[in-house]
Order: structure tokens, then sequence, then C-alpha cells
């Protein structure tokens, strides 16, 4: 599962890579130092399909469906990944992969590792995952995220979930799961409700495809992030 990443340049840069295909960036970025990881909970910013083409917003990492009607916090489920054989089967997910798809720009994301005679409660290994840029664009790349509106006892929420399915051989020692990473090209595909949707997505990577580096572990974290490991 995929429960940390980074997004290690300004978001305004990042729209300056969709030069063929104007962003209109609807609302301001979260304030975030860059060596900060987004996680669970967290506010991020993803690219949709607006009314007038696509849009930049930020929003809620860990979804919460449209029928969901009580308070927010009595939705418990851990939605945060969305994944990828359930897409299209799912009651959470089923109607978000159908009409709301989204990018979430990415720079590196984080797995977890169990050591030999790791027991829960103890802490794992943390690895960042990158990859070697193919060129000045290909520094960020985008998750592939479904996301969805919620009219909650708390009001309005829109919140989004990142894409995973099986690992790769890179990631395959360390987890089940790897996210649905996407250079811009994939990721305008991914949006395409027309387009090949999950059929386009690779999780399954091939050997060398990341780099990983051992990042040692956060001491603060948050309750929903531990829930999480």
């Amino acid at each position: 599962m995929t429960i940390e990443f980074h997004l290690r340049v300004h978001p305004g840069e990042d729209l300056r890579r969709f030069e063929t295909t104007p962003v209109f960036w609807a609302d301001t970025p979260p304030p975030r130092a860059w060596d900060v990881p987004v996680r669970p909970t967290d506010s991020a910013f993803l690219i949709r399909q607006g009314a007038e083409g696509l849009e930049a917003v930020v929003r809620r990492w860990w979804l919460v469906p449209a029928f969901h009607k009580g308070p927010l916090l009595a939705w418990k489920t851990l939605c945060a990944n969305a994944e990828i054989e359930s897409l299209e089967t799912s009651p959470i997910f089923r109607e978000a992969y159908a009409s709301r798809r989204a990018l979430v720009p990415l720079t590196s994301f984080v797995v977890y590792e169990e050591p030999p005679g790791w027991r829960k409660g103890q802490p794992k290994r943390r690895w960042e995952a990158t990859w070697t840029p193919t060129g000045p664009a290909d520094k960020v790349r985008y998750f592939a995220a479904v996301w969805d509106r919620a009219e909650t006892a708390d009001g309005t929420l829109e919140s989004f979930a990142i894409v995973t399915g099986p690992a790769g051989a890179d990631l395959a020692g360390l987890q089940d799961s790897e996210p649905a990473v996407l250079t811009l090209a994939q990721g305008l595909d991914w949006l395409k409700l027309d387009g090949p949707g999950k059929a386009g997505l690779v999780t399954q990577t091939p050997a060398g495809t990341y780099n990983l580096e051992e990042a040692p572990r956060d001491a603060v974290m948050s309750r929903e992030l531990r829930r999480s490991l």
C-alpha cells in the first residue's frame, strides 16, 4: 500500500509541464516543507477534469464515498488506496472510477519493510522510491487516482484515493502492492473516461524501474498512519 509520498517541486513548476494541455489552478497549494511527506488525511493537490478543462485543486487524501452521510470521523474504512482489481466492483470506488479520475503529482513515494523477526508494534524499515528521469519533465510523475464528493454531517468533503496493484520486481520483497505511477502522457490517457482506464495502468513494473534508498522513519506519526502500517 502507499502511505506516504513527496512532491519536492513547487506546484506552479509542475503545472508548466502541461504545455499542450492548459491547467487552471483553482486552489492555493497547502503550505508544506519540501522534506515533509504527504500522509493519509493530509491535503494534497490533484489534477482533474473541470467544467472548462483540466483544473488543479487541493483535496484530502483518504477517500470518503458519496454514500457516507454521517460524521467524517465515523468513516473508518481505510481508503487511502484503491486496489486496481476492485475499481469496477467496489461500492466505494466504482462510481468514482467511472466518472471521477484524477492525477496526483509526486517526486517519490515511501514503502515499509518488515525486518526479519518483526512483530506488531515494532518499527519497520522505511524506503523512499524514486526513478531515474528520462528528461527534465520526468522529474515529476503522477499517481492514478479517483476522487469523490460526500455530503457528510460535518459538511461537503472532496477526497481521493491512489490506485494500487500487485508489486513489481523492485518492491515485491518489501510489500505486496505498488502504486500506479504514470508519466504525463499516460496520466492524460487515464483522465479520459473513454480511454484505456485501468487496462492502461502498470503496477507490476520490471526490475530497475525504481531506485530505493533507506530513509529513517519519522518520530511523529499520525493516528491514521499508525493504523495503516
